[in-house]
């Protein structure tokens, strides 16, 4: 038996934390009943004296409690990956206990789009595999390029830079227009809720023939695919590619 005298919360299919009952009262907990621990994630801040007040704050704190509405929304913001502002909140909660209601608001509609980005990414391409761009890279990486990149059309391929989250350390980067579309790990593409439909079928068809792709790009746009440089040698305005960079993405410099 237990007082219920804060708001119960259970983990849903989703990880999510959804109310289950608020109103004050002793009632038995079923055992797929989350009782959670009054803990909040250290946020990643380069000042000891934040680290000192940090563990002051969880030194002092509660060990266990009825997971409360603020609880349930953190805890439900760590599927939000690297974003100052929710580290910032969570740490003022766990020193203040309360928000302000523009801050909750803020935080709640942070979780709401992080929810429609991750449906939305795995309605759009639930089976995407595209491993040959993965192996696709591995030439130019191989050829000492350290940050290549690829551009069909609208579409832009690239690594990470030695700045990017260390999580992504493995991924390629998808750009469309220049803006940022997803990612591709592990040989599949992860989209982002601004991502449409057509990069994935443009995805497919470079997985597909990445050289083709690459001298369609050039005869199209009279620039290399790969330098992204205007073609002027009649050859490689023939062919659609440079030379060089031809070598370097192991791709035949020559007829189709």
């Amino acid at each position: 038996m237990e007082l219920t005298n804060r708001k119960i919360y259970e983990q849903n299919d989703d990880g999510l934390y959804v109310l289950k009952f608020s109103e004050p009262r002793t009632k038995v907990l079923e055992p797929n009943t989350i009782v959670l621990k009054n803990i909040i994630e250290k946020p990643k801040y380069r000042y000891s004296n934040v680290d000192a007040e940090w563990k002051r704050i969880t030194s002092d704190a509660p060990t266990t409690s009825v997971i409360s509405d603020l609880d349930a929304l953190f805890e439900n913001l760590k599927i939000v990956e690297n974003n100052s502002f929710v580290n910032q909140m969570a740490f003022k909660y766990a020193k203040f206990g309360s928000l302000t209601e523009k801050q909750i608001n803020v935080l709640t509609s942070i979780f709401r789009n992080e929810v429609a980005q991750k449906a939305r990414a795995k309605n759009q391409a639930p089976n995407l595999t595209v491993d040959k761009i993965n192996e696709l890279f591995e030439v130019p990486k191989s050829n000492g390029l350290k940050y290549p990149k690829f551009t069909v059309g609208d579409i832009t391929l690239s690594l990470p830079t030695e700045n990017s989250d260390p999580r992504n350390k493995d991924a390629i980067y998808v750009k469309q227009n220049g803006v940022y579309v997803g990612k591709i790990d592990g040989g599949k593409f992860q989209p982002t809720s601004r991502c449409d439909s057509s990069v994935g079928v443009r995805l497919l068809e470079i997985a597909k023939d990445p050289r083709g792709e690459a001298i369609g790009h050039g005869h199209m746009h009279g620039n290399c695919s790969m330098c992204r440089k205007k073609l002027s040698d009649p050859r490689s305005m023939k062919i659609g590619m440079g030379e060089i960079c031809a070598n370097n993405w192991g791709f035949k410099w020559g007829e189709k």
